[in-house]
């Protein structure tokens, strides 16, 4: 079997599959760039794909992605002109005024957070230059994390380049599904905490 992807994992073109992966990760969350990317984290054990190669794409990946969220969300944002969505609006510039680097920096490693913080950025019409050094940051943090991952796994296996690979997948998907259930588990306490009534003022007269 690695005989067969011998040829694209040594080929340029992986690095721009790679791209496209991260890319479009950013703003249609559907391509699960982080298993790839550990796959591919772990196969770099092996000297191929380069690391510094696939870490320099990965990162522009991810500025790449966040920049085309980021333009989307401003499109939206125009249209956030009053009702629930003006007050939602006016929460995430607050927060991104308050927290701007954290909350893109910690956004890049939750699920769909990436995307979320990027048209949030957006809508709120953060300056340019500051999204773009914020995305790049977030950008290097999170390339290392996954390329690391995926590199320990390689070298655990380096006597087996598919049993690494194979291990790449694991924590990859095994990292999807911790973060999906944090995910459903926030979620579902917050809807508990919101329509669970405030309690009602004991009268003096009871007191």
């Amino acid at each position: 079997m690695m005989d067969h992807l011998m040829p694209l994992i040594c080929s340029p073109w992986l690095y721009v599959i790679v791209f496209v992966a991260v890319t479009v990760d950013g703003f249609f969350p559907i391509v699960p760039s982080e298993t790839v990317v550990i796959s591919l984290g772990a196969l770099s054990a092996t000297g191929s794909p380069h690391l510094l190669s696939l870490m320099a794409v990965v990162v522009a990946g991810g500025v790449a992605g966040d920049r085309v969220s980021c333009v989307l969300g401003r499109k939206a944002g125009s249209r956030m002109s009053s009702g629930k969505l003006a007050a939602a609006r006016q929460r995430a510039e607050r927060a991104l005024r308050r927290y701007g680097a954290v909350t893109i920096l910690v956004g890049r490693f939750l699920p769909y957070g990436r995307t979320a913080t990027g048209m949030m950025s957006g809508s709120v019409r953060m300056p340019v230059g500051r999204f773009s050094l914020y995305s790049a940051l977030a950008s290097l943090g999170w390339a290392i994390y996954v390329i690391g991952l995926g590199r320990l796994g390689g070298m655990a296996f380096s006597h087996s380049p598919l049993l690494g690979t194979a291990c790449g997948l694991l924590i990859g998907m095994t990292l999807a599904a911790v973060c999906a259930l944090v995910e459903k588990r926030w979620t579902a306490a917050r809807r508990r905490r919101t329509t669970v009534p405030a309690s009602r003022p004991v009268p003096a007269s009871l007191r």
